[in-house]
Parts: C-alpha cells; sequence; structure tokens
C-alpha cells in the first residue's frame, strides 16, 4: 500500500489540519481525510508531519502561524499535547492525553479512546469483560480510563511496574498491576505500547490463553506486528489498528468540524 510521504514539521506544506508523530511514514491519517473531506465537499487538505518531542512546541507555533486549524498526535506526542491545551477537556484533563488539538482554540480532545472502544461490539466484546492491558503510557491511560469508564475488568502490565502503578493511582481506576504479561483468563490482550512499531517482540505467555481470547494492537502497518503475529500462531484471534483508526478519525472530523464523518468513504480509504 502506497502512502503519502510525510513532511519534515520545518518544511510543513500549505494545508488545514496534520498529523504529527514519530515516526509518521505509515500514517494512513492523510488519505482518510483526505477521502472524508471529499466526501463531505470539503477543500480541506490534511498532512502527516514527522515531529520528535523536543520540538513539539516549536511545531505547533509553527503549525499555528501557517494557518492550520487542528492536528492529531501520535507517538509519543499525545501526553505533550495534553500539556499544551489551553482548554483540555476534562477525560484529557484526567488522563493526561489528547490526540486531536483544535490549535484555533487551543482545545484538546482524546478521541483514541472513545474510538477504541466503538470497535469492541464488532468483536463480541462486551462489559463486564476481563481485560489485560500492556503498557503505562499515554494511549494505556486513555484506553484503560475508559474502559473502566465502560464497567470492564483491568488488568495492567508495563515492563516497570511503578508506572502501571502511577497510572492506576492518577486516574483513579480499578486494575490488577501484574508482574508478567499472563494472557490466562482474560477475554481481550490490548496492545498499546511502541513495540509493534519498532519491530519489538512483548513476552507474552500465550500458550496460557484461551482460544477464544482476542489480541488487539492498537498500532497497524502493511505486516501484522510481532505481537500479533505470536498470538496468531497460538491460535487466537488478532485485530490490528486500523478499524480503531477511522472510528477516532471519525470522530476527530466530527469534533473539528461539527457534521458528521462520512465513515463508510473513510474505512474504503484504508480498507
Amino acid at each position: 500500500m502506497r502512502l503519502n510521504p510525510p513532511y519534515e514539521w520545518r518544511e510543513a506544506p500549505p494545508a488545514d489540519y496534520a498529523v504529527l508523530g514519530d515516526p509518521i511514514a505509515h500514517s494512513l491519517s492523510p488519505r482518510m481525510h483526505k477521502a472524508a473531506y471529499e466526501a463531505a465537499g470539503l477543500k480541506y487538505r490534511y498532512v502527516a508531519l514527522r515531529v520528535e518531542p523536543n520540538d513539539f512546541e516549536e511545531a505547533i507555533d509553527k503549525l499555528i502561524h501557517l494557518g492550520y486549524r487542528g492536528v492529531n498526535l501520535t507517538q509519543p506526542l499525545k501526553e505533550l499535547g495534553a500539556k499544551w491545551a489551553r482548554h483540555p477537556d476534562l477525560f484529557v484533563t484526567r488522563v493526561g492525553s489528547a490526540n486531536t488539538l483544535n490549535l484555533m482554540e487551543g482545545s484538546a480532545a482524546n478521541t483514541d479512546a472513545p474510538g477504541f472502544v466503538d470497535t469492541l461490539p464488532a468483536l463480541g466484546i462486551w462489559a463486564p469483560a476481563p481485560i489485560l492491558i500492556l503498557g503505562a503510557g499515554g494511549a494505556a491511560r486513555a484506553i484503560a480510563s475508559v474502559l473502566h469508564e465502560a464497567g470492564h475488568r483491568l488488568r495492567i502490565y508495563n515492563r516497570t511496574p511503578e508506572r502501571a502503578k502511577k497510572l492506576v493511582d492518577e486516574t483513579g481506576i480499578k486494575a490488577e498491576i501484574l508482574k508478567e504479561p499472563n494472557p490466562e483468563g482474560v477475554a481481550m490482550v490490548v496492545n498499546t505500547t511502541s513495540a509493534a512499531l519498532e519491530g519489538d517482540a512483548i513476552p507474552v505467555q500465550w500458550s496460557r490463553a484461551d482460544k477464544r481470547t482476542i489480541a488487539y494492537d492498537i498500532s497497524y502497518g502493511e505486516e501484522l506486528s510481532p505481537f500479533l503475529l505470536q498470538s496468531g500462531l497460538a491460535g487466537l484471534k488478532v485485530c490490528d489498528g486500523l478499524e480503531m483508526l477511522v472510528a477516532q478519525g471519525a470522530r476527530s472530523f466530527e469534533w473539528w468540524l461539527g457534521i458528521v464523518a462520512p465513515l463508510d468513504a473513510m474505512r474504503r480509504a484504508v480498507g
């Protein structure tokens, strides 16, 4: 699948919206939002920009100067986005993670978490399912919080247990912190780490998982991540983050523009 080449933020072209991150070359967001704008009869332009964490505030200032209206954020910028916002919504304030910014208003929202939940009914996941979350970064904080609100029973594993405990303490959720990534007794294992983007494997003990367990990686790519490859070889059903991309993208579109997102067009653009 050929992607639109990303730009370095210092060479940002004229556009209205963008997705920022590092790495960013894999992103299908420009293709998806282009299809949405065309379906809605809008003439906006959406691009991908590579931005490293140390450059985040300078990059945002430049985009505001260039007239950009809003941005989506991916790894590793979501927590920085929450700190940047003058007007974060209540959910962003609580979880400290934002993936959607309105640059004109200085406001922030998190469409990742509700977008993730939007994908669960099609997978047969209903509360109060036991769910294991891998990771304790911005994405994990948001997803754990929204799953807790929905009534799911949570377990969290992170290579640094102290960070997992900090996630639980700061968000006020109820979750069991595991010392090892044991999938026994859960309906779904959710990988929120950046391991897939880095080509690393997570040492999940897949032999202890029920064959009905779903392995869900919130990242996506042209090839399955090591996480999904290993769980698939163990006989589990696997799901990458492509449908979540569409769901969160639709919510960002609606948050920015106040109109219903053309979901079918967005899904076809990345399918």
